[in-house]
Parts: C-alpha cells; sequence; structure tokens
C-alpha cells in the first residue's frame, strides 16, 4: 500500500529546499564577493600609490592562497613599492604566483634569475620560467627568450631563435622587441637584411615613444638607408609617411626645411613639422624646435605656431605624447 504525502508536507519541504538554496546561494557569494572585492581594493590602492593599504590588504589574500596577490607581493618587495627592497620576499611571493602557473610572476622570476638580484645568477632557471611564461603567450617572456638566444645567454647563440621569438612579442606589441627585431633585420642577423622591414618596426617603436628606436630609425635616414636617394624624392617620401602621424618621419621632414633640401629653406614648415614631432613624444625634434625658435621673430614664431597646430590636429601622433 503506497502511502501518500499530505500537501502541508510537501509544501515545508519544497519551503525548506529553497531556503537552503537561498542560503547557499547567499554564502558563496558573499565569500567569493568578499575575496574578489578585497583584491579589487588591494589594486586600486597599489595603483594609487597607496603601498601601506596594498600591503594590508595584498597579504592575506597572498597567504591564502590567491596568486595574483603572491605576485603583487613580490613586486613590491622586488621594486621597493612602499617596503624595503627584499629580493628574498619578492622571490619567495613568484615563486608561489609561478607554480600556480601565473605568467607575469613567471617572468618576473625569469628576470631575477638573469640579473642574479638577490640569488645567484641561474640561467637554466631564468630560460625555465620563460619558457612555461611564453607558452601562455606572455610577450615580455617570448622577448626575454630572444633575448637570451641573440646574447647566447645560457643557450648557444642563435639569431634565427632570436628573431623567431622576437617576432612572437613584437607582434604582441612589445616594444622592445619591436626595437630588437628591427635591429636584426637592420644588420642581417637570423634573417635576410631588410631595410625595410627595419625601418617598420623601428617606426612601430618609434610611434610609441620608444627613445632607441626613434635613434635608431633617425640614423638610418641620415644614412640614407632605405630612403630615395634625391633630396626632392626624399622630401616626398618623407611627406607621405608623416601624414600618417610617424614622428620620425615628421622630423626628417621638419630638417629638410630647415636645411633647404629638396625645398626652398621654409622656417616657418621646418619648425612646424618639428613642433608636431616633438609633441609626438621624438625629444630630438624639440631640440631642434626650440633653437629654431630663438632664431625667428616673433611674428614669424606666432605663424609658425599656428601651422604647427594646424598640423597637429591632422597628423599629430597623439599615442605618444605621454
Amino acid at each position: 500500500m503506497v502511502k501518500h504525502k499530505s500537501p502541508r508536507h510537501l509544501f515545508c519541504r519544497h519551503v525548506l529546499k529553497n531556503h537552503l538554496a537561498l542560503f547557499l546561494l547567499v554564502f558563496l557569494t558573499s565569500c567569493g564577493g568578499k575575496s574578489e572585492s578585497e583584491f579589487d581594493l588591494a589594486q586600486e590602492a597599489f595603483h594609487a600609490g597607496d603601498y601601506a593599504t596594498a600591503l594590508v590588504k595584498f597579504t592575506p589574500l597572498a597567504k591564502s592562497g590567491d596568486a595574483k596577490a603572491q605576485y603583487f607581493l613580490g613586486l613590491m618587495y622586488e621594486k621597493e613599492y612602499g617596503v624595503d627592497r627584499d629580493y628574498a620576499a619578492a622571490i619567495k611571493w613568484y615563486l608561489k604566483a609561478a607554480e600556480q602557473g601565473l605568467a607575469d610572476a613567471q617572468i618576473r622570476l625569469a628576470q631575477i634569475y638573469i640579473k642574479g638580484a638577490g640569488v645567484p645568477r641561474d640561467y637554466w632557471e631564468a630560460m625555465k620560467w620563460s619558457r612555461l611564461a611564453a607558452v601562455q603567450g606572455n610577450a615580455e617572456a617570448e622577448a626575454n627568450i630572444g633575448y637570451m638566444y641573440h646574447e647566447g645567454i645560457g643557450v648557444k647563440q642563435d639569431y634565427t631563435e632570436a628573431v623567431k621569438w622576437y617576432t612572437k612579442a613584437a607582434s604582441k606589441g612589445w616594444i622592445i622587441a619591436m626595437h630588437d627585431l628591427a635591429a636584426m633585420y637592420q644588420n642581417g642577423r637570423g634573417v635576410m637584411q631588410d631595410y625595410a622591414k627595419a625601418i617598420e618596426w623601428y617606426r612601430k617603436a618609434a610611434d610609441r615613444g620608444y627613445t632607441y628606436a626613434q635613434d635608431n630609425l633617425i640614423n638610418m635616414y641620415r644614412q640614407g638607408l632605405g630612403v630615395p636617394k634625391d633630396d626632392r624624392d626624399a622630401l616626398q617620401w618623407y611627406l607621405d609617411v608623416a601624414k600618417h602621424k610617424h614622428v620620425a618621419e615628421q622630423f626628417m621632414l621638419g630638417t629638410l626645411y630647415l636645411k633647404g633640401r629638396g625645398v626652398p629653406q621654409d622656417n616657418n614648415q621646418a619648425y612646424a613639422w618639428l613642433g608636431v614631432a616633438a609633441a609626438g613624444g621624438l625629444q630630438a625634434a624639440q631640440i631642434f624646435r626650440d633653437n629654431l625658435e630663438s632664431q625667428i621673430t616673433a611674428d614669424e614664431l606666432q605663424e609658425a605656431r599656428k601651422l604647427s597646430r594646424e598640423l597637429w590636429e591632422k597628423y599629430g601622433n597623439k599615442k605618444g605624447k605621454d
């Protein structure tokens, strides 16, 4: 004989299940939300420069096993953010995070082993941690491996391997790798010499404010590498490229107007283009512009500044401004 449960019994059981589910949901949400909230607050404090608060909030999270908090603690001890530099503590926290697979911590460990900061230099460890981070697509790690092959640090020097790894990192936007890859193309190391490719990669880094790339690119231009030999052709070439917001070419265009190469000498145009390049983050352009400013009249300066503002609105490299 089958016993039927009363409607009241079923109702109470249903309510109990709902209350239990709601309790578990609130409990789990509050627990997870608290950790996330504490980390967010710690990270906000860190980026705001409030390192005392960041340290207080990151420490318990790191001790509980939060890999990102462990990484930030390692960074604080390595870089002296609100605490005395302590490489032993930095390595301790980096290692905990790295062993959990955090790529940012893995590449910091690699850099420490390369420099021998607080530990004996260990290129094998540096390569191990770099590769583990690179597998996850970490651009800095890829650039690091390229550098180790380029210089023969802990591995047999291999320019072809260096180019391979630099290319991976540069393609992800790692600025130093862009510069290093450009140098490989310029010098024909690990790849066929190709000035056009060298200019392309130097230019990418130069436009983002990387001084070494700016200097090397300008030196290439001064040597006539990868650009038209005739001054008039070069002027047009620089003008076409400058209009695409590239700072090194804007600088070179300004110098051609300044010297009257391929075009009648024109201080107005020279000042304007040098000003655009300077505002875009090229320091050499600022020096040339300021020097020219002291040599022209007040009326000429007013007109040149007006033209420079107009050109900046059209062709200014805003991303390199900072």
